[in-house]
């Protein structure tokens, strides 16, 4: 039995249940056992982990930060820049996580009954649907946006090696923190011009249906003015 009921609504950041209110403060207690006081200490969304807030760089621009220092080659760092603002759009929120979208895939299935159990063909239809996904032979846009994610290979694997050895930390400096700030604002730019090129996609349809129905408006006007 799958809990897959509808009462699994997203719930708004700023409402957490008591029980995950408990957990907050049950990891701000061991981080102040184990590291002294905890004043400094801020809650994050996954988002902000990732793409930093405020003073907090974030994750991504770290690692953006350190493959410039090390000098990366253009395909590869276009290649994980990639897929870096992949996981930052995942985090975000504006792709489903793989849980969200198999719990739609099953209840959404015609053969879902609404009972909480997931047959053995739900079963082997989504085994397969995330097969072929995953093989790169399907695209899921709930999964992936517009962002294109081939299959990742074994054959395609090669060594490449970087200039770590040279001990970037050596060369880390204040304009490394420019850096970091500059890969922080160009991720919350991106996430902002995604979000809104999804809310202009929308209002143009709305748009558009508006436009045709005032078209059948008008068109019904002149023929009743026309008798």
């Amino acid at each position: 039995r799958l809990p897959l009921g509808g009462s699994h609504a997203r719930r708004p950041p700023s409402s957490p249940t008591k029980r995950e209110a408990d957990l907050a403060e049950a990891v701000r207690a061991a981080a102040s056992s184990c590291c002294g006081s905890t004043a400094g200490v801020e809650d994050l969304s996954l988002f902000e982990i990732m793409a930093g807030k405020g003073s907090f760089k974030g994750l991504v621009p770290l690692i953006l930060t350190y493959l410039d220092l090390i000098k990366t080659d253009t395909t590869t760092l276009a290649t994980i820049n990639k897929y870096l603002d992949f996981v930052v759009a995942r985090a975000s929120g504006e792709l489903l996580t793989p849980a969200q979208w198999m719990r739609r895939f099953v209840l959404s299935h015609p053969d879902y009954r609404h009972d909480s159990l997931v047959s053995e063909r739900i079963a082997a239809d989504l085994l397969a649907k995330c097969h072929r996904i995953g093989a790169g032979l399907e695209r899921c846009p709930d999964l992936h946006g517009d962002f294109v994610v081939p299959p990742v290979l074994a054959k395609d694997a090669y060594a490449v090696n970087m200039t770590s050895g040279e001990a970037p930390g050596a060369r880390i400096s204040s304009s490394t923190d420019g850096l970091m700030a500059m890969h922080q604002i160009r991720l919350q730019l991106q996430t902002r011009r995604r979000r809104l090129l999804a809310d202009a996609t929308e209002h143009r349809a709305r748009l558009e249906a508006a436009q045709e129905e005032l078209r059948n408006v008008e068109t019904q006007l002149a023929v009743l003015a026309a008798r």
